[in-house]
Formats: C-alpha cells, structure tokens, sequence
C-alpha cells in the first residue's frame, strides 16, 4: 500500500536535518507541495543541499530560515505560505534540542531555553497552523515527541517534561478543532541513528552494539522508520486517528 499525498500542502518545522529532513524527502516523494524550516549554520548547509536534492528530483519546495521559539518570525512565515500556497494540509513539528545533563546541573536559564524549543515552539506553529486549515476544511497535525516521556529518559529532564507536554498539546487540539476537521497526533521516537546521537555515539560497531542490547528488536531506529509513521499520520488513511500516541521505538520503553 503506497501512501500518497499528491495535492498536500505540508510544513515541516525543523526539516533541514535528522528525522525531519527524512519527512521531508518522503512528503515530495509522495506528491506533496513540501515546506521547512531551518536556524542553525548546520541547519542552512542541510537545507541548501536539500534544496538542490528536490530541484534535480522536479519536487515543489520553500524553505525558511525560523527560530521556532521567534513568535515575530514564524507569524511572518505564515504570512508567506498564505501568500504562496493559500493554505496547509499538513503540520510536522519536528524542531528540538537535547544534550546530557544531570538534573541537579540544569539552570533554569537552561531549563527555559529547552521547553522553549521543544514545547513553546510547537505551540506557535500549531496555533498558526490551525488557523490556515480550519479555514479550508481541515488538515493533519504531527507532533514530534520521545519515548523519554516514559522512562524518564536518560537525557535531561527540562527535554522530557518538554515533550511531555506535547501530549496536553495534542489533546487540547483535538478538543477544540476536531470539530475543524482537524486531526493531532504524536509519534515518540527513541534511539533514533541521527547525526546527534552519532555525535555523542561515533563508533559505527558501538552504536551497533547499543542497539543490540538496548533495543528488543535489537537495532537502532533510523530516521525512515520515524518518517513512516509520521506520513502514515498525515494522509487520509489515518482519517479516523487523532489525539493518539505511537511509539515508535523496537519495544524499548516497555520491555528493557
């Protein structure tokens, strides 16, 4: 079964790298109009090969260089999708920050800057995001989260109670714009083989190992399997899905 998206209108916020550059890639492919946002230096690297990528492959794109905690500039983002597309069908908040930090270490200043991020950001996006579609008959939200909500997470905790709060996020959305034919949803990865966690894990036989012990499946996740769910979300074959969690993560989080 091929899932298809051809005439979507789909934004994914944090697309340039990781998992969200996956989503990204995977929407085109599917025949969506796609969008993303990027902010770092690495970021903007990704995000120029990926334009060059979707040019040679005849895909429609726009890309934008957004803070997703800068309320002023993700309004005027909106403003050029209104302007460019008239509306959105599809949400992807993928944008996130996480790095080792025991709980006793974390400032506040720290504390404020990762649920900025993680759950501040996704509240803008959201808001701006239900008011294009409920103004066109509706369209699909996903929520990016961790599987760290469950265990408690072997990160920081400011990431996890962030996260944690996407799912009050998910259920308020659903409670108000239901109704707007306007579904929400989350997909929790873990142990995902991105750049990031390739950073903290540089040896290719040790992060092979890592997914042996720590995952029943017994391999990583890779970013395909997190873009599968969240397109699988987003296209009308999930049209009676909303407010859900999926974990998506080889049984880790409740068979370690």
């Amino acid at each position: 079964m091929n899932i298809q998206l051809s005439g979507k209108k789909i934004l994914i916020v944090g697309g340039a790298r990781g998992i969200g550059v996956q989503i990204v890639r995977d929407c085109a492919s599917a025949g969506a109009d796609v969008a993303w946002t990027y902010f770092s230096a690495n970021g903007e690297k990704a995000s120029a090969e990926l334009e060059k990528e979707l040019s040679s492959a005849g895909s429609s794109y726009l890309s934008f260089k957004v803070d997703s905690t800068d309320e002023q500039g993700t309004l005027e983002m909106f403003d050029t999708l209104r302007e460019k597309w008239g509306s959105i069908d599809g949400l992807v908040y993928n944008a996130g920050f996480t790095s080792p930090r025991d709980f006793c270490d974390i400032s506040y200043s720290e504390w404020k800057q990762v649920v900025d991020i993680n759950l501040n950001g996704a509240f803008l996006a959201v808001r701006e995001g239900v008011k294009m579609m409920r103004q066109t008959g509706g369209g699909a939200i996903v929520l990016i989260g961790s599987a760290a909500i469950v265990s408690g997470g072997g990160g920081r905790a400011d990431y996890v109670a962030a996260k944690a709060g996407l799912e009050g996020l998910n259920r308020a959305v659903t409670k108000y714009f239901a109704k707007d034919k306007i579904r929400c949803n989350i997909v929790h990865p873990s142990l995902i083989e991105t750049d990031l966690l390739c950073q903290r894990h540089p040896d290719p036989e040790k992060r092979k190992v890592l997914g042996e012990k720590e995952v029943p499946l017994g391999r990583l996740g890779q970013v395909g399997d997190i873009s599968n769910a969240a397109l699988f979300l987003l296209s009308d074959m999930a049209g009676y899905i909303t407010a859900q969690s999926l974990i998506v993560d080889g049984g880790r989080s409740y068979c370690k």
